[in-house]
């Protein structure tokens, strides 16, 4: 007897894109390092831990200078490439810093992502720090991207007038300059 030959799709195959669609979110929102949001999440999240060595790798170089002069006298694509360098001297310096604070156990962060404006080299995120699920501060990270990965400049307060100003032309002036340096 034959069996007849089914027309169609198979079942399997609309499980199958399913989940790669779940991984590709999974990824963009929690692992994709260029997303400047998933940095600065990443970077509060160490900090409220104590893991410094996963806050210096969220910083940038230009960050971390300030606090090193050995450093100093080296152009923007020398500390780049003396990122691991950099990077370890930061968690040091972090971590000598921050030992004697503790952190509140009941820190969180929530990215307000309406406010986040990026470029190809540049990113501007606001987000607030809450303390037992409560806002505490409005905060903003400026990031640069390093060697294609968004990593944190600086970090600033702001209120909420200054939250409020924030609109899609904010960062276009800075893009232009981090563009020269970065292209050095």
């Amino acid at each position: 007897m034959d069996k007849p030959i089914k027309n169609g799709v198979p079942k399997s195959l609309f499980i199958l894109i399913i989940v790669i669609l779940a991984s590709m979110f999974y990824y963009a929102v929690y692992h994709d390092y260029s997303n400047p949001e998933v940095t600065v999440k990443s970077f509060y999240n160490a900090y409220f831990e104590g893991n410094y060595e996963t806050v210096a790798q969220n910083l940038s170089v230009f960050w971390g200078v300030q606090f090193m002069p050995q450093y100093m006298l080296m152009s923007p694509q020398e500390l780049i490439e003396n990122r691991p360098a950099i990077e370890e001297n930061m968690a040091e310096f972090i971590s000598r810093m921050e030992s004697p604070d503790k952190t509140p156990d009941d820190m969180s962060i929530r990215i307000l992502s309406k406010y986040t404006q990026r470029e190809e080299n540049t990113a501007l995120v606001a987000y607030e720090l809450r303390q037992k699920n409560k806002p505490i501060a409005l905060e903003m990270a400026l990031l640069v991207k390093e060697k294609n990965r968004m990593r944190i400049l600086e970090l600033m307060p702001i209120d909420q007038e200054q939250l409020g100003q924030l609109n899609g032309n904010n960062i276009a002036a800075m893009e232009e300059s981090f563009k020269e340096i970065l292209d050095q």
